[in-house]
């Protein structure tokens, strides 16, 4: 893997991640691109409640999530599965 292809790879990484925070733990189907490469992205979360008490409100938090990368195609529409297990690494 190349400098190029690595920096391109972190890149997405970055922008997977940043819609995950975005999603506030809801379960989502997504896609991420960037100038060379696609990739669609499943995440799931679990979410925990805590019903608070007299003195403080109730409280939701994610307790486990897990992004999975399904596919990453580059520009020809060819599947790349070093780059899919880079960026699954990087996710998780």
């Amino acid at each position: 893997m190349t400098t190029e292809i690595n920096n391109e790879l972190l890149n997405l990484a970055r922008l997977a991640a940043d819609y995950i925070t975005r999603l506030n733990g809801q379960k989502d189907s997504f896609e991420v691109a960037t100038d060379n490469f696609t990739a669609y992205i499943n995440y799931e979360a679990e979410i925990g409640e805590d019903p608070g008490t007299y003195w403080t409100a109730p409280l939701r938090y994610i307790e486990s999530e897990t992004a999975t990368v399904e596919a990453v195609l580059n520009n020809d529409g060819e599947e790349d599965k070093e780059a899919a297990e880079f960026l699954q690494e990087m996710l998780n």
